[in-house]
């Protein structure tokens, strides 16, 4: 189980260029990318993003590539010599009408545009790229290793409250009987309030008290709770991004806390499930950073 948050940063160094890569990750519900790469290699971005999305699967991803040539893959500098031939013509004809004083310098040419022209090497993508490719490769894995150690200690805090959650949920099922037991002396308290304190005898409290039973009953709830608890332990131990299917089955036990707290009486019940609450948000809150 791998955390969103990570750095990674990796350099390549020879005598003709330098390449560095820094990579940074946080929370976020898909996977979202903010490159800053020099002009001469935005035509590698679709390559570096594809890339990026082969190893890594949410999260915020910010990547700065920072490159120097010093000879590898500088581009040639074309001129066209028709055009500055022209152009020279055009400037002497124009000194003799005007009757112009000075001479013609290559300053003049300069203004004139297309005659220079800046042509990329063709082959320079093919020999870039598996370098490029190489640096952000290993960026990633110094990224991905962060995750990786951020994500365990995540994965050994949520244990520590699942095993909590276990606990709780035992001591719920516990008071289960003394749930009924206090919904019944409600039902009898009241009665006896509405029938000016005469008793409700026989068949027709016991069929209130079996209805009050099962309008109380937390069986259900409870079962719930504890296979999707099993199946957030399962979960959260395995490789590869889980923070989906665990946000779902977090929402799941939210939702069975709820009802059964709904249905609970009793100040030491209601106690519980307050804390079987509070553990299920703090587990929101740490689940919101896993891949």
């Amino acid at each position: 189980m791998n955390s969103m948050t990570g750095y990674g940063r990796a350099d390549f160094k020879t005598k003709e260029l330098t390449f560095t890569v820094e990579m940074s990750s946080v929370n976020n519900r898909f996977l979202e990318y903010s490159f800053r790469l020099p002009k001469q290699l935005i035509f590698l971005e679709p390559r570096v993003k594809e890339l990026v999305a082969s190893q890594l699967s949410r999260g915020k991803i910010n990547l700065t590539i920072n490159y120097e040539d010093y000879g590898f893959g500088i581009d040639r500098l074309a001129v066209n010599r028709n055009l500055a031939d022209e152009a020279y013509k055009q400037l002497i004809s124009l000194k003799k009408k005007y009757r112009l004083a000075g001479e013609i310098e290559i300053a003049h040419l300069l203004t004139i545009p297309d005659i220079f022209k800046v042509e990329r090497i063709n082959d320079l993508e093919k020999r870039l790229w598996p370098i490029l490719k190489t640096t952000v490769t290993k960026a990633i894995e110094t990224l991905m290793a962060m995750r990786m150690e951020e994500g365990n200690n995540l994965k050994q805090d949520i244990l520590l409250r699942l095993n909590k959650l276990s606990r709780d949920i035992g001591e719920i099922e516990k008071s289960s009987p003394q749930n009924l037991a206090i919904y019944r002396d409600k039902l009898s308290r009241r009665m006896k309030e509405v029938l000016d304190n005469k008793t409700l005898e026989g068949a027709r409290f016991e069929e209130e008290v079996a209805y009050l039973a099962e309008r109380s009953d937390i069986t259900e709830e409870c079962v719930r709770f504890r296979s999707h608890l099993k199946q957030f332990i399962a979960d959260i131990k395995k490789a590869g991004p889980v923070g989906k299917r665990l946000n779902f089955l977090l929402q799941e036990l939210n939702r069975e806390a709820n009802t059964i707290g709904a249905k609970m009486a009793g100040a030491v019940a209601s106690k519980v499930v307050l804390q079987l609450k509070e553990e299920i948000e703090k587990i929101r809150e740490q689940i919101q950073n896993i891949e």
